[in-house]
């Protein structure tokens, strides 16, 4: 018996299209015949078994992956169920703010060592009475966003994107929101995205669930690699590629401005757009300039207020010429109609207020200060790549990533193996994602480190064995 004996059997109906193929593996999916990571058979073979062309069958199988019921591996073929995007994002544990959590969470990359809960305060008292007062409204506005919200932004952001126009930001429900209408609206169902090999997992849980192809491209010690993304967009249907050029999420690399202007070069040639975030650029004030810089033709910038202020605050921001921003702003339309002006009010007062950029330089010297004391006990780290909060940590020969994670865990320790950042995950790195900002409390850090250092000098095969 193979998976396609049923088909064959009913051949006698009529050839087997694509819909028949589709419909008997989604079944056998349904019923578990076809169990979670069973791969399907390569194409020509099943087209071979089937007595149809083989561009049927791999039809068959695109349906398969559009509905997230399986996945492609380059060089290895088509899986049966999507990657495991139920942990796209590592799952947060106890709040670390509170004391009787035992958990030390270093899986959840937020920035509560220093709390940002004053900062916030001020800002919604201070847009609740502006409301009171009848100078915020409270019923519906553009999609976009008021013109003082927009241009509050606009002057922000002006450091990444020399000269933007109110009329280029548009106000999202945070910096995920702004991925997900620049994906539908910039590659839409079907289309093809090229992105680093191990990303940030928003990009691809906003991918699946958009139907939208993920198309990971190698990179080296500086990131993305453009021969690379050039390879891919020749074997591929590419309409748009996403960059972190600042803090690369989860590897913590940040692009030289030569990488930089090569990948956008390659961009240009390949009539790709791009997607450049930089939630993190406000942990790196010295960085170079980024695509929004180089290639402002092409490019939108998404940003937020989650990290550099709290994620209580869902506020964030794409901005990008008017040509593309016009049809993002109709995906925001369609999607969540408008960001609420109250919280929207409370961000513009935040971004031209003193205290943010105090924040920012409070964040950067603590996490200098935990990054040395990480490189003092963790072997395999780099300095250069921990300015952004983010160690990216290759665990010891004997240890599988999922191995020393659920050891972690077992010692009150949070951490994220490689394969919730892969788009391929079956070709993860043995290495595990160390958030540095997260836990509030210098002395639980400390232990948490010290807990993961005694991990990593322990063989991964030496094991208790209850009888």
């Amino acid at each position: 018996m193979t998976i396609f004996s049923q088909i064959t059997a009913d051949m006698q109906t009529g050839p087997a299209t694509a819909r028949s193929i589709e419909t008997h593996l989604r079944a056998g999916i349904a019923d578990e015949t076809l169990a979670p990571g069973t791969r399907l058979p390569p194409i020509r073979e099943a087209a071979w078994q089937l007595g149809c062309a083989p561009a049927t069958v791999a039809r068959a199988y695109r349906g398969l992956v559009l509905a997230g019921l399986a996945h492609g591996e380059v060089g290895r073929g088509t899986f049966v169920g999507g990657p495991d995007r139920r942990a796209a994002f590592p799952p947060s544990g106890p709040d670390d703010a509170d004391p009787q959590s035992r958990i030390v969470d270093f899986a959840v990359n937020g920035f509560q060592m220093h709390d940002a809960s004053p900062l916030v305060r001020a800002a919604f008292e201070r847009a609740v009475s502006r409301m009171t007062d009848g100078l915020v409204p409270v019923g519906y506005s553009s999609p976009a966003g008021r013109v003082e919200d927009r241009a509050a932004a606009a002057r922000f952001l002006a450091k990444w994107r020399p000269g933007t126009d109110a009329r280029e930001v548009l106000l999202t429900h945070g910096a995920q929101s702004a991925l997900f209408a620049a994906f539908q609206a910039l590659a839409g169902r079907g289309g093809g995205i090229a992105c680093d090999a191990a990303t940030y997992p928003g990009v691809i849980g906003a991918a699946v669930a958009l139907g939208i192809a993920l198309h990971p491209v190698a990179g080296d010690a500086n990131g993305m690699r453009p021969d690379a993304l050039e390879a891919v967009c020749r074997r591929h249907s590419v309409s748009l590629v996403v960059v972190m050029p600042d803090v690369q999420n989860p590897t913590g690399i940040s692009m030289p401005q030569t990488r930089r202007a090569d990948l956008a070069t390659v961009a240009s040639r390949q009539g790709l757009m791009i997607v450049e975030d930089r939630i993190y650029g406000f942990l790196m004030p010295d960085a170079e300039p980024g695509f929004s810089s180089i290639a402002p033709e092409r490019t939108v910038l998404v940003y937020g207020l989650s990290k550099c202020v709290a994620p209580v605050l869902r506020v964030g921001y794409a901005v990008g010429p008017e040509s593309l921003i016009h049809h993002i702003e109709a995906v925001l339309n369609a999607t969540s109609l408008m960001v609420s002006p109250l919280l929207a009010d409370a961000a513009s007062w935040l971004l031209e207020q003193p205290g943010l950029p105090e924040r920012a330089a409070s964040l950067r010297a603590g996490i200098a200060r935990r990054a040395e004391y990480c490189l003092a006990r963790l072997p395999g780290l780099q300095a250069d790549r921990l300015a952004g909060g983010i160690a990216w940590l290759a665990v010891p020969e004997d240890w599988t990533a999922d191995g020393f994670a659920a050891e972690a865990a077992t010692r009150g320790v949070r951490v994220s193996p490689a394969r919730h950042f892969c788009v391929e995950p079956r070709s993860a790195p043995q290495a595990v994602r160390l958030c540095l900002a997260t836990v509030a409390n210098e002395h639980r850090f400390q232990a948490g480190m010290d807990a993961l250092a005694g991990l990593m000098s322990q063989s991964g095969r030496a094991r208790l064995v209850s009888p």
